[in-house]
């Protein structure tokens, strides 16, 4: 069955907030430089993928990353089941980029709301990054919940055109529905897979 319509979102709505806020890092988390350093040199370039089945580390590999980012903001977005619509991921995204100071002008903010995410809608999101004239980091937790082609679409349009500020960490039970060969070609992709997450000895001899 599919799941019942969440009602409308305000910008002041704690579900909302929650869902764009890095989950806190727990302290008996052992730390894992070699993972942050992943992340962090994916992120001098457009496109970060972080992969692997449930309990595999994703979220909290890239949330202790976003963590040490020193004076970075990033732009999380926490992806659920209602998110799978074009209006929904695009205010979400949206609310992020703002929350992290993205200048967003609010004619977007009404044009999300509205559904009326069309390429004109993607091209004036891009160039209001552009416009930032430093890195924009968004990262995207989960998002091999979001299947419409017309979300993924508009995303890989937005990498495409808020080149070369954008940068995006995504985390995903599976390969998100992006052209990724195209970044893998061009050498701008980085993959961080379940094998990498995986504990190395030393790290379990931490964590025991």
């Amino acid at each position: 069955r599919a799941p019942s319509r969440r009602p409308a979102v305000r910008a002041d709505d704690p579900v909302l907030v929650s869902k764009l806020t890095p989950p806190r890092v727990p302290g008996w988390v052992v730390p894992r430089k070699r993972i942050e350093r992943r992340i962090a040199d994916g992120v001098r370039g457009p496109l970060t993928v972080v992969t692997g089945p449930p309990g595999a580390g994703k979220t909290i590999a890239v949330a202790s990353w976003a963590a040490a980012s020193g004076p970075s903001a990033v732009a999380w977005v926490t992806i659920d089941e209602y998110d799978n619509r074009q209006k929904i991921f695009w205010s979400y995204v949206l609310a992020g980029l703002q929350r992290a100071g993205v200048a967003v002008p609010r004619a977007l903010g009404t044009a999300a709301r509205s559904g009326a995410t069309d390429l004109g809608f993607v091209l004036r999101l891009a160039s209001a990054i552009v416009a930032q004239r430093a890195p924009v980091l968004l990262v995207l937790d989960d998002l091999h919940l979001v299947t419409d082609s017309r979300c993924m679409n508009g995303l890989a349009r937005l990498l495409r055109n808020a080149r070369p500020y954008l940068r995006v960490v995504v985390a995903s039970r599976m390969d998100p529905l992006l052209p990724l060969h195209r970044y893998r070609l061009a050498g701008e992709l980085t993959e961080i897979r379940a094998h990498e997450l995986a504990f190395s000895l030393d790290e379990a001899a931490m964590l025991m």
